[in-house]
């Protein structure tokens, strides 16, 4: 399964838009490798990011912005340490701090 680590500026640059950027947030879901790589992301190869797009993002659905603000931290951490074994479980109204599993 590929997977894809960002530098901590890249991951920062990403959280930020998906945070407060309609037109960004749009983009990401309709063209992801590119809206990674406008972040500042230089992927290994494009074949390498393209590959974990589909294999990872094919159907991506984004929390509202006010929720990815909210769990910044967390985010960051997964995108900075590389994403090919950690899921995401993020949650939402439990009263508990975020965690990933």
């Amino acid at each position: 399964m590929p997977t894809l680590k960002l530098e901590a500026a890249s991951a920062k640059r990403l959280v930020e838009l998906l945070s407060t950027d309609d037109a960004f947030r749009e983009r990401f879901l309709t063209d992801t490798a590119q809206a990674i790589v406008d972040t500042g992301h230089v992927p290994e190869s494009d074949e390498a990011l393209h590959d974990f797009v589909k294999q990872c993002c094919s159907n991506i659905k984004l929390a509202d912005k006010d929720s990815i603000a909210k769990a910044q931290k967390e985010i960051f951490a997964m995108l900075t340490s590389g994403t090919g074994y950690n899921v995401p479980m993020l949650e939402h109204g439990k009263g508990a701090p975020r965690t990933l599993r």
